[in-house]
């Protein structure tokens, strides 16, 4: 993709993207109507090694974006996050999913943050909902409105100061000086834990996290019973090194390591019924909400039981599988 001189951004958005095409297309679409005028900010983009039409859809908006596109082997979020943070331009660093939209405020509400908060230690969480298209969907709902396994933005106050656990990689900015100077992301962290691990590492040197809820984005995938059973697999497995990584109270509190071991001894045998449990009762659920049948307060709270505890075994099944495969001295 042919370069073009501009004026130097005072924001990028590292936007990193993988076999995500079209979802894509629709997260470059909402960055084009912008509150923020186009000369403040550029768009990063980072593609891991996709093998579908991600590069012939950014090229679709050269035109309409100040847009840069680089493409490395697939290596994984933290590589590629990397990978953006050198490659951007901007003294604010946004990070963006390629599966979220943004508020048409987004960059204007990241910016203003930053400006009352101009020191280099002060990072910014922005809002992320779920889009219309999803927002009815039980399994995201209580994702991430009842058992917070995706957000918790419930539990947050609009101008809260936060520490490290509030560095979520898909809805955060903070200063790129900062990084450069303190620390990058760690490339071990293919999938999750490269935010919390960064977060954790920035706030020895004073990192805190403003929590504004106008800086708004919308996640538009829907996510699956098996899809979010293998992503909290995946998320256990690098809580696991995580808390390898960082031998700290605060970290293997987050990590939830503590007791795991113990937790697979109790439900190993039990985990192939407890998700197909789970499955089947998320299956009857949808098959409701299409009816146009709705669900009594025992049914969801049965269908809530059933959600938590296949994504509680989901995760630990991670993190023991990630021990053992390590060689855990489950001892220490």
């Amino acid at each position: 993709m042919a370069s073009i001189r501009r004026p130097r951004p005072t924001l990028s958005v590292v936007l990193c993207t993988y076999n995500r095409a079209e979802l894509l297309r629709r997260t470059l679409d909402s960055l084009c109507r912008q509150s923020l005028d186009k000369a403040l900010f550029e768009i990063v983009v980072i593609d891991d090694g996709s093998t579908d039409d991600t590069r012939p859809v950014v090229q679709a908006y050269e035109s309409l974006l100040p847009l840069r596109y680089s493409r490395q082997r697939n290596a994984g979020l933290g590589s590629a996050r990397n990978h953006g943070v050198f490659l951007s331009q901007g003294k604010i660093l946004v990070f963006h999913d390629d599966d979220d939209l943004a508020g048409p405020r987004l960059l204007e509400e990241h910016l203003e943050t930053h400006r009352r908060y101009p020191e280099n230690r002060y990072g910014v969480l922005g809002y992320t909902g779920l889009n219309p298209s999803i927002a009815h969907d039980p399994l995201m709902r209580f994702a991430t409105r009842v058992g917070f396994f995706l957000f918790s933005y419930p539990t947050l106050k609009n101008g809260d100061v936060l520490d490290f656990r509030y560095f979520w990689g898909g809805c955060s900015s903070c200063k790129r000086e900062w990084l450069l100077d303190c620390g990058v992301f760690n490339p071990v962290f293919r999938f999750g834990c490269e935010d919390i691990d960064l977060g954790f590492r920035l706030s020895k040197h004073g990192f805190r996290v403003v929590y504004n809820s106008r800086a708004a984005s919308y996640m538009v995938r829907e996510i699956g019973f098996d899809g979010f059973c293998r992503r909290l697999h995946l998320q256990g497995q690098s809580n696991y090194v995580l808390s390898r990584l960082h031998n700290d109270p605060a970290i293997q509190e987050w990590a939830e390591v503590i007791g795991a071991k113990e937790a697979w001894a109790r439900i190993g045998l039990k985990y192939d019924a407890i998700i197909r449990a789970g499955r089947e009762l998320d299956r009857i659920a949808r098959l409701r909400a299409e009816c146009g049948l709705s669900m009594d307060e025992a049914d969801t709270k049965l269908l809530h039981q059933c959600y938590f505890v296949a994504f509680r075994a989901s995760k630990i099944k991670g993190i023991v599988e990630k021990a053992n495969a390590m060689g855990a001295n489950w001892s220490s």
